[in-house]
């Protein structure tokens, strides 16, 4: 399943724990809150992504991209 990130409105940090339900009622697998920054991330069905921004609190969803590093070539 794809990785997403949720951004978290800021008037509805106080209401995390709820929004985090929510998130998980959307179909949202989280695997990380990111409280300081407002941030939860999680894995999610394709179709289902569009349900999140329905979320009350939910300021933005966006797609984690994976970033890697090729080896060395001077050895």
């Amino acid at each position: 399943m794809p990785r997403i990130m949720v951004s978290v409105d800021d008037k509805s940090l106080s209401d995390l724990p709820r929004l985090i339900t929510d998130l998980r009622q959307a179909g949202l697998k989280v695997d990380e809150v990111l409280e300081a920054i407002g941030t939860v991330t999680g894995s999610i069905s394709p179709d289902a992504v569009g349900s999140l921004m329905a979320v009350p609190g939910v300021a933005h969803v966006e797609w984690q991209r994976d970033i890697t590093i090729p080896p060395d070539s001077s050895t």
